[in-house]
């Protein structure tokens, strides 16, 4: 079992995604990361902390792009 946060981390990238405040391509490449981090964390291939450390870089990394206008027009 992971940690909620986790979780939390998940939803917090798809919230942005659905505001359009992250570029949609880069969210969903760090969405399948996280998922991927989450099953690995469920499998106990990687401890707790690992796959706090992995989720939550994954998500700043996805925050942490300029901003694009196209990205803000994408379908939601």
């Amino acid at each position: 079992m992971h940690a909620p946060v986790l979780d939390y981390l998940l939803s917090t990238l798809r919230s942005h995604r659905a505001a359009g405040t992250v570029h949609p391509a880069a969210a969903a490449g760090m969405e399948q990361y996280m998922l991927h981090v989450i099953r690995l964390a469920d499998e106990r291939a990687i401890t707790g902390p690992e796959a706090l450390v992995a989720a939550n870089r994954a998500l700043n990394s996805a925050l942490g792009l300029p901003p694009l206008q196209e990205a803000r027009r994408e379908p939601r």
